[in-house]
């Protein structure tokens, strides 16, 4: 997909762009790095935004996500590879008996930097990462006393309502009120 890049308000200058599309554990990401200088007053700005561009979070099992890793791990180098015997004992720990049936979703992944080599002119870097996982997690028979229907972590210095808004957070006051 190409876009074109229109900077408006800008004189004339040397303008380069650069766009990615990818997937990440089933998120479909877009990258977009920008570099433009004004012939005016010498101003040089870069952009950079990393962002889902899927309406709807996806997710894969974790035997997909094992396999995904050792593709990589087979395509860099030599490495270990990951084996499902040994997630499978880590996991069954955590009361995760079946490999197969637990789901990882990325939520959010934002980057955006805004930087000038004028420095009034640049903004501080926003970012926001979600990581959950689906599935309730039991610990095993000695601690039947609680279990955790699902794990998340996100991370994240933005305010953008569109980006807050797939991470699907819990409000703390909300949740009070």
């Amino acid at each position: 997909m190409s876009q074109d890049l229109e900077i408006v308000g800008e004189a004339p200058g040397n303008n380069i762009q650069a766009f990615i599309d990818l997937t990440l554990l089933n998120c479909n990401l877009k990258g977009v790095y920008q570099v433009f200088k004004n012939g005016e007053t010498g101003e040089k700005k870069t952009k950079i935004l990393v962002m889902p561009t899927d309406p709807e979070p996806q997710s894969m099992t974790l035997k997909e996500l094992i396999a995904e890793i050792n593709n990589v791990i087979q395509s860099f180098g030599k490495g270990e590879k990951v084996t499902e015997e040994s997630m499978e004992a880590t996991l069954d720990s955590m009361g995760l008996k079946k490999i197969e049936d637990i789901r990882v979703q990325i939520r959010q992944l934002f980057i955006y930097i805004d930087s000038s080599s004028i420095e009034a002119n640049s903004k501080p870097c926003e970012y926001a990462f979600n990581f959950v996982i689906l599935n309730p997690v039991n610990p095993d028979e000695s601690l039947k006393l609680f279990n955790i229907k699902s794990l998340g972590l996100a991370v994240y210095n933005t305010d953008r309502k569109k980006i807050i808004e797939r991470m699907q957070l819990e409000n703390i006051d909300e949740l009070l009120a």
